[in-house]
């Protein structure tokens, strides 16, 4: 045993030995890697952002990404670049632009996905050994027509058009710079073609089928396309989405999607359509959006009958105001999850359409108005907190009686839960200073948002007499019932015809004119508003949408 083990002890010295005889054999070069500006090796990749579209540029600064710590100008030719993103070498140089769309044709990039991130590298590498150094990249694709973007339904002769105004951060003069890129009659540029038809709306769709940001249906008194709201590609007809046909006669006068609040419970998108002679058309569709067609026949609501006049506001996924003019009545447009099977053991749950009818309410008429009531606009608000929460929510009317010399304004309460009205006493109700008409526009806030400026707008209500704007200004306190009556601090060139909101803070106000004026309005101080923006489209403005991802506590315009 003794002999091995010695045996073993000698063997491994004489390994020893060879590793001591072999130094020197070996040559060692100082590598000098480039000394990154940040971790974008490690934890902090370089970020970029991109923006698709005609026009838009990508500006790629590799020398702005690392330093060498000698030999500054030796080693610059002792090395070469690389840039990939999603695996595909897109250029060898050190600082180059490309146009976006060239990149997203070069990395196969086919659909704009929510996150809207793709990962890259930059790679430093030697020309003689191939020592690679690379850099962590994660680029932003955003779509040519982003969150945050308005989208502008204006006349063009007796035709309609829709532009695009894009808020966009830009590089000049070595300094970044916020402004507003105007792109005029997009749609056409896009599909080659016009759209027929006087311009009536824009109507925002979830539609998730069509593509990540949904899609929106371009409204006139001839069509109503359905275009993708990232790309303004036409993908369909709205005439064209009915069960069995068209129905006879259909034009179009307003539509209004209630989306899916509850998708995880397998609720899908509810659209209600419109006709001008009063007729209501639903489309209920799967919670995946792979099916679901408009019934060809008129929804059928009681032996009453109907006529259907205005479609209100309200938030993302909540129930729609609706005005019967037949019955001189309001009808909520709504949706509810029922059980469906035989029994217990074979039953499943679904969601319906339903449009059910107010019986009464104290301090507004809901079902009994008076012979020749106007209705101007209806609206789910947020300005009773605590009372009206989940299913049980709040809604305003402003309506002309004939017998009031004034326009009024009231609030009214109704629960989807049992179908029923609801009264608390705190509901306000109360006459305009002035008479208006059907040519005034509104613009009011459902948001059920709490910061500073989206609270604020739960308790102000916009509207217009010609080419200036007043608002109705509601106390904060939910126990005070007062109201105050104040004008818009701006010189407006023309009559109002369109009015928006940037729906997520609901800090900017944007007023769409007769002569194609669009104003852009800072109004963090209601009392004192900044002019942010201001252009012409050349024609009447219709419609104003900022397009963006919602949630059900954002105003669904």
């Amino acid at each position: 045993m003794k002999s091995i083990r010695l045996y073993i002890i000698l063997f491994l010295f004489g390994l020893l030995t060879g590793c001591f005889e072999d130094e020197g054999n070996y040559s060692y070069e100082e590598i000098n890697p480039p000394l990154w500006s940040d971790n974008f090796n490690t934890s902090s990749p370089k970020r970029i952002l991109a923006y698709a579209g005609d026009g838009e540029v990508m500006k790629f600064r590799g020398s702005k990404m690392f330093t060498w710590e000698t030999d500054s100008a030796m080693r610059a030719d002792e090395v070469r670049y690389e840039w990939k993103i999603k695996g595909v070498v897109i250029s060898e140089e050190l600082d180059f632009d490309m146009p976006t769309d060239e990149v997203v044709k070069k990395i196969g990039l086919t659909r704009y996905s929510n996150d809207m991130g793709e990962w890259g590298t930059f790679s430093v590498i030697e020309k003689k050994t191939g020592i690679t150094f690379p850099a962590r990249l994660f680029v932003y694709f955003y779509p040519p027509f982003a969150p945050n973007d308005w989208f502008i339904l204006s006349e063009n002769g007796d035709k309609s058009k829709v532009s695009v105004i894009s808020p966009r951060t830009v590089l000049e003069n070595g300094k970044e710079t916020f402004n507003y890129k105007l792109k005029e009659d997009v749609y056409a540029t896009i599909n080659g073609h016009d759209i027929p038809g006087k311009p009536k709306d824009l109507v925002m769709e979830t539609s998730r089928d069509v593509s990540a940001g949904g899609a929106c249906v371009i409204l006139t008194d001839q069509v109503a396309y359905e275009v993708n709201v990232q790309t303004m590609t036409k993908v369909d007809e709205v005439k064209d989405q009915f069960l069995d046909g068209a129905p006879a006669d259909f034009k179009i006068a307003a539509m209004r999607e209630k989306a899916p609040s509850s998708p995880s419970f397998g609720e899908g998108a509810a659209s209600f359509i419109v006709t001008e002679d009063g007729r209501l058309f639903t489309r209920m569709r799967s919670a995946n959006y792979l099916v679901g067609k408009y019934l060809t026949e008129p929804y059928y609501i009681d032996a009453n009958g109907y006529e259907i006049t205005m479609l209100g506001h309200s938030t993302y996924g909540q129930n729609i105001p609706c005005y019967d003019a037949k019955n001189r009545r309001i009808v909520m447009a709504t949706t509810w999850r029922e059980d469906v099977g035989e029994d217990m053991y074979n039953k499943t749950s679904v969601y319906k359409t339903r449009v059910i009818p107010l019986k009464r309410h104290q301090t507004v008429p809901v079902s009994e108005f008076a012979e020749g009531t106007e209705m101007l606009y209806l609206s789910q608000k947020h300005h009773i907190p605590f009372f009206y929460e989940g299913t049980t929510l709040l809604f305003t009317a402003y309506y002309n009686d004939p017998n009031y010399p004034a326009t009024l304004v009231g609030d009214f309460g109704f629960d989807n839960r049992s179908a029923s009205f609801h009264f608390n006493g705190f509901e306000r109700w109360f006459r305009l200073p002035v008479k208006l008409d059907a040519s005034s526009v509104f613009l009011v806030s459902s948001n059920y948002r709490s910061s500073t400026y989206a609270e604020d707008a739960k308790y102000r209500d916009f509207y217009s007499v010609g080419n200036e704007l007043y608002f109705v200004q509601r106390a904060a306190d939910w126990m005070d019932t007062s109201v105050r009556f104040l004008k818009f601090n701006a010189t407006i060139p023309s009559k109002i015809t369109s009015l928006a909101y940037a729906f997520f803070d609901l800090d900017q106000l944007w007023i769409g004119c007769e002569d194609g004026t669009i104003q852009a309005y800072d109004i963090r101080n209601i009392n004192s508003p900044v002019l942010l923006f201001e252009k012409n489209v050349g024609g009447k403005v219709a419609s104003i949408k900022q397009i963006g991802w919602h949630t059900t506590s954002h105003d669904w315009y």
